[in-house]
């Protein structure tokens, strides 16, 4: 599996299949489609209309400036310099440096997904922000490797020929040397060559390719990855340990309500609305019913608790500075199937 960031979403790569997450309506929007050029053109057409104007600007200007020599010298036979290929691996590879802010946190999101050792659920997600921000496979290894056969390459090369000649040669040389590489550096006996690589590409992805992501774009990542893995890699979702543990699993019913303290507005309707959402994506394993005064929330306690605590995360992703969280558990173990509905029913059986 393999990650691919743009400026407003995360894919996933597989064998087959593309797990494709992107940011929208204040929620990602999650698509599985099978590798083929259709769905390279599609994804194609949304990446490129997510770019800043400033890429699409120079790659226009990089386009006109190959093409336009050729054309003009084509019908009206005139010969005009042109822009050097190899100037357009210079900008792509280059790019990695000055990634826009937006696309830094979703790259940071990828690679944080990837790291996180533990199940990729969304009740993990606070802990996947804690995981390490750097990839040893980011692609960010071949742009260093890239960048540092040209530095060392262009001075041996210009002792036989031309400086323009050899800053051609190693320019494109370059690219499948750094490919190749970076395969390379991947066996478990090139560990001597791999550290010290590592080390650079590291420093810059902590520091010039990736930043830490909010909520929403590990949110999105986190959806591209399980949208691929329910698809090609359903092993990789399966709770092992969880599996074969002989704790017992407790349901339970919590009333919680959630208060931003010291906004602006009174209401607090958005938020709720926001709640509402995040109680859908975990809609496999709960129940839940909004009332007037809070949320009450049926499911496996342990599952209860993690939910809860991102409830109490939401106001602050929207500005709050403080939050009051109310919680009301009722975790009773003498009878099982006590949920809500059998709750009311026990009543109403009482009032007739």
């Amino acid at each position: 599996m393999k990650g691919l960031s743009y400026q407003n979403g995360v894919l996933f790569l597989g064998e087959e299949y593309i797990g494709w997450a992107q940011w929208k309506h204040k929620r990602p929007e999650v698509s599985v489609m099978p590798i083929n050029a259709r769905s390279i053109l599609n994804i194609g057409k949304h990446v490129f209309k997510a770019m800043p104007l400033w890429y699409k600007s120079i790659s226009g200007i990089l386009v006109m400036g190959l093409l336009l020599p050729v054309l003009i010298g084509f019908f009206a036979d005139l010969s005009l310099p042109g822009v050097p290929f190899y100037i357009f691996f210079y900008f792509l590879f280059g790019t990695h440096f000055i990634f826009p802010k937006e696309l830094r946190k979703f790259h940071g999101a990828e690679h944080k997904v990837f790291s996180y050792k533990g199940m990729k659920k969304r009740r993990n997600i606070y802990r996947m922000k804690r995981a390490p921000i750097t990839n040893r496979y980011c692609s960010t290894n071949v742009v260093v490797l890239y960048f540092l056969f040209i530095v060392a390459g262009c001075p041996l090369l210009t002792i036989w020929q031309p400086i323009g000649t050899a800053l051609a040669i190693i320019s494109y040389t370059a690219v499948p040397l750094a490919l190749v590489v970076h395969r390379i550096i991947q066996r478990k006996n090139m560990h001597w060559l791999r550290k010290p690589l590592l080390a650079v590409s590291y420093y810059v992805q902590r520091h010039v390719s990736c930043a830490s992501p909010d909520r929403r774009h590990v949110l999105t990542a986190l959806e591209a990855y399980r949208a691929l893995a329910k698809q090609e890699y359903p092993h990789l979702l399966k709770d092992k340990k969880r599996e074969h543990s002989k704790e017992v699993n407790h349901m339970a019913i919590i009333d919680v309500t959630v208060v931003p303290v010291g906004t602006e507005s009174t209401s607090i309707s958005s938020d709720v609305a926001q709640m509402q959402s995040v109680l859908d994506t975990h809609a496999e394993k709960i129940e839940y019913k909004l009332t007037p005064m809070g949320t009450i929330i049926e499911g496996d306690l342990n599952d209860l608790l993690m939910i809860v605590k991102e409830l109490h995360e939401i106001p602050f992703e929207r500005g709050a500075k403080r939050v009051s969280t109310n919680i009301r558990v009722d975790d009773r173990r003498d009878k099982d199937g006590r949920g809500m509905t059998d709750k009311l029913k026990s009543v109403d059986d009482k009032l007739k």
